[in-house]
């Protein structure tokens, strides 16, 4: 093919999503393995799309994509029936209960354990982050939601 014809990434733009357009975080390649079984088919670096609503689920600078419904083992609400937390099993529904209840020590353990330095959160978060920043973003939305 005419090299004309083949679009070039640009390695100095940030990786934006080809399915919405959103700035993707760039995961390890030890990450996109756990989650997808042909991670190869995608350049290095992969990224991850966090748009909630978006099917793409990972994408390279050569706007290849793995579709979420390919992946496995995302987190809420990327995969509406995954966990918050990968790492502990986290659920929405036990945010919620929580909430509900007032008793917060899972919530608070998972937080504080998912920032030790032994968590596996960069394999087996879809994002390769901890979950920490995302359940006290959702448990802080819920707690307003419902009034706990």
């Amino acid at each position: 093919m005419n090299k004309a014809f083949c679009k070039e990434p640009d390695s100095n733009a940030p990786p934006r999503c080809p399915g919405c357009g959103a700035v993707g975080v760039v995961v390890a390649a030890e990450t996109l393995a756990a989650h997808v079984a042909l991670a190869e088919s995608l350049a290095e670096p992969g990224s991850f799309c966090e748009t909630d609503t978006c099917p793409v689920a990972y994408f390279d600078l050569f706007e290849r994509t793995i579709p979420v419904a390919e992946a496995q083992g995302l987190f809420w609400p990327k995969d509406p029936t995954g966990p918050l937390c990968n790492c502990h099993g986290l659920t929405a529904d036990d945010v919620d209960e929580a909430v509900v209840s007032g008793d917060l020590t899972r919530i608070r353990d998972v937080v504080r354990s998912s920032a030790a330095a032994d968590a596996a959160c960069g394999v087996r978060s879809g994002d390769g982050r901890p979950c920490a920043a995302r359940v006290q973003r959702y448990f802080v939305r819920r707690r307003q939601e419902l009034g706990g």
